[in-house]
């Protein structure tokens, strides 16, 4: 293999061969690493989906590739060298060993308490309780979070049972108060209660507070331990034994607490979306563990832009430190790839994208831009509020990869707002608005920014910005003042009113008439109202060098037109994922609208239905696709989902063994598909769905007391 380096890229010279299949190994011969993995370090957080695709992984290699992307999914910050959601449970697994193991082969984080601590980390509040005439108790108050379902705040009580070993947890469904008593005590306890009341001998003398009405189940000794705890324990303790809710002694919250405690395992696994982990399996992953070798550097460009439409675009420019090239027959090719993943700031994804770009270059062609560097022009559509993104860029042939990440905000409303300023070395107007939608075009706008703000000494310099949610005083009386310094020293400053410009919201000044000399500038752009007083202002440097540069090879992707239906579908899933299900179902709807021939759309339409109870209307969009050539998966679980939903189960159990037989067992369908059974009766039926998915995921407690219910 040769390569010449020439400017920034590289072609490679290669010879073809074919690629061996790596030998297949069973799903259950996992390495060491990989079982102590999945069993100890992910044991309580992986979701069922994502375990399930690991263990249908091949290979070592793609099974560490999958570690690692599990790990990128829960960083909640994306881009920076920690992954402090990592350490934290690393942290908490290693507390956990060295605290709560009791005994030479306990191992802490198997525990009660080592779970609790690894999953929910460390409670807001200990009380421990010791008392001669009880088993050494620990009760654990945690503060809930409402956002996943949760109550204000939970109170666990864990005990130890015989006196010694390791702490259990109490459920007040299943164990009974008299287990919080070794039985001679408990015994002599409750003589000596018996003793007392007798001595009472009036009622005047009884408990100021009376008993709460007691769970039907408990006998008489447990209704007299439960006296003792709280009269001469702690009534916290006593509370516990009924609810897992601080301050609740309804004895109808037994069954309900058990329900919560067995969500506990659920929390971590609600916080992330495993959607991932099916398109790591389906489309197997091209960025290898060789991948680290090839690791290229970049500078970029990212900026947040309105369009006419309405619609906010996440502009960027992506230059790889070099790109490589490889020679087949008579021509230089590559394929690169680009993924976009859009997430919230607990790192829940939002939106994400594939792009494939084929590269062909015949020789002539490659000596045109052989010394220039490769620009990747891009943009995306994005939702109002403040999220993180991150943009993978890969070149498939030669194992070469780059990535980018970064912070965005995006305005809401109509608040006054100053984007961030543009320096461009190019920007000229579109002969329409019609065609191929490219990144940094604001309507018949064409910008081609410099990537690091660096400009040849008399060549062209654009500035460009947007206002948003001007008043009408600001439009009619409005100022701007351009103040430029160059190494500190303040230049004439120039101002125009803000009705001068043809667009209210664009902005485009050109520098170059200033006749810069070489150093560097500092440039504001000052939005003043009438009487003088700063209302907004932007800041941006840039250096004017003796240096001339080649042009750079551009590739700005063609996008559709901003009117496209497909700009209605991205925004639409976007606002669905981060819960404004009313925009997100209207978004879909126009897309739908424009396409009803898609499953894409009507698949994106329907979730929404469905989200906002209307099964039918999602089943009656979905049906006529469904026995075309383009019926995915996707489909088949949403008709499945609507079917359910419209009280016809027969037909839903269809849809859902056909989602089923083109991606394998998944736990939330099984789980669907027993529900189905059982509405119909067909317990054995609901019986072998349910067992399947405890297979996948043996922790759903729900399902687990499904099945107990059946065979009783």
């Amino acid at each position: 293999m040769k390569k010449i380096k020439m400017f920034g890229i590289i072609v490679l010279c290669v010879a073809v061969f074919p690629v061996l299949a790596p030998a297949q190994k069973k799903e259950s011969s996992l390495s060491n690493k990989h079982e102590a993995w999945l069993k100890e370090e992910a044991v309580y957080i992986i979701t069922p989906r994502e375990k399930d695709v690991f263990m249908k992984l091949e290979t070592d290699q793609d099974r560490d590739l999958f570690i690692e992307e599990f790990w990128k999914q829960r960083d909640p910050t994306p881009g920076t060298p920690r992954n402090e959601f990592r350490e934290e449970h690393s942290r908490r697994l290693d507390f956990a060993a060295k605290r709560f193991g009791h005994g030479p082969k306990s191992k802490g984080w198997r525990t009660d308490q080592g779970r609790i601590f690894v999953i929910l980390g460390m409670p807001m509040d200990v009380q421990k309780i010791s008392a001669p005439e009880a088993y050494p108790m620990e009760l654990w108050l945690y503060r809930g979070n409402p956002r996943f379902g949760q109550f204000a705040f939970i109170r666990l009580l864990f005990y130890r049972p015989g006196g010694s070993g390791d702490f259990r947890l109490y459920n007040p469904s299943s164990d009974r108060p008299k287990e919080l008593l070794p039985y001679g005590d408990r015994l002599s306890a409750l003589q000596a209660m018996s003793r007392a009341a007798a001595l009472r001998g009036s009622e005047d003398l009884l408990p100021s507070a009376p008993l709460p009405t007691l769970p039907d189940s408990w006998d008489g000794t447990d209704r007299q331990v439960y006296q003792l705890l709280n009269d001469d324990i702690a009534p916290e303790v006593a509370e516990a034994t009924i609810s897992v809710i601080p301050g609740n002694r309804d004895a109808r919250m037994t069954v309900p607490s058990s329900v919560l405690l067995g969500e506990i395992n659920d929390y971590p696994r609600k916080k992330v979306n495993d959607a991932y982990a099916l398109d790591f399996l389906e489309h197997k992953p091209t960025v290898e563990v060789s991948y680290s070798i090839h690791f290229m550097g970049n500078q970029s460009a990212v900026c947040v832009l309105r369009d006419p439409s309405g619609y906010f675009f996440l502009n960027y420019v992506l230059v790889p430190e070099n790109l490589s090239l490889e020679i087949f027959e008579d021509k230089y090719v590559a394929d690169l790839k680009t993924t976009f993943r859009l997430a919230d700031l607990q790192g829940k994804t939002l939106f994400q994208q594939e792009k494939f770009i084929p590269v062909e270059l015949r020789k002539e062609e490659l000596k045109a831009v052989e010394k220039n560097s490769f620009q990747l022009y891009d943009a995306v559509p994005v939702v109002p509020g403040t999220y993180t993104f991150s943009i993978l860029f890969e070149n498939t042939v030669t194992k070469e990869f780059t990535s980018l990440d970064k912070s965005i905000y995006i305005p809401r409303g109509d608040e006054l707002r100053m984007s961030p300023l543009v320096l461009a070395h190019q920007a000229f107007k579109a002969p329409s608005i019609l065609g191929p939608f490219r990144a940094y075009q604001i309507g018949r706008t064409q910008l081609y920014p410099s990537v690091n703000n660096s400009f040849p000494e008399n060549s062209p310099i654009f500035l460009f910005f947007q206002i948003y949610g001007l008043s009408r005083d600001l439009a009619d009386s409005g100022i701007l003042e351009f103040q430029l310094s160059k190494e500190g020293q303040l230049l004439p400053l120039w101002r125009r009113y803000v009705r001068e410009y043809q667009d209210g919201s664009n902005y485009l000044e050109e520098l170059s008439a200033l006749k810069l000399s070489i150093g560097t500038y500092a440039l504001r752009a000052v939005l003043k109202d009438k009487a003088g007083k700063e209302t907004l202002a932007g800041r941006t440097d840039f250096l004017v060098s003796p240096k001339t540069t080649l042009s750079p090879w551009v590739l700005a992707q063609a996008n559709p037109p901003t009117f496209d239906p497909s700009y209605s579908y991205i925004l639409g899933t976007q606002f669905l994922n981060i819960g404004s299900a009313d925009q997100g179902s209207e978004a879909l709807a126009k897309a739908y609208s424009a396409k009803p021939d898609s499953v894409e759309y009507a698949v994106g339409y329907a979730r929404a239905l469905l989200l906002n109870h209307a099964p039918a209307k999602a089943k009656e969009i979905l049906l006529p696709l469904a026995e075309t050539e383009k019926a995915s998966f996707d489909l088949y679980e949403s008709l499945g989902k609507a079917s359910q939903g419209a009280g016809e189960p027969k037909e839903a159990i269809s849809w859902y063994r056909k989602a089923l037989a083109l991606k394998g067992d998944i736990a939330e369908i099984l789980n669907a598909l027993g529900e189905c059974h059982l509405k119909l009766g067909e317990k054995e039926a609901a019986l072998q769905a349910w067992k399947k998915s405890l297979e996948i995921n043996p922790g759903q407690e729900n399902i687990k007391k499904l099945v107990s219910s059946i065979k009783n």
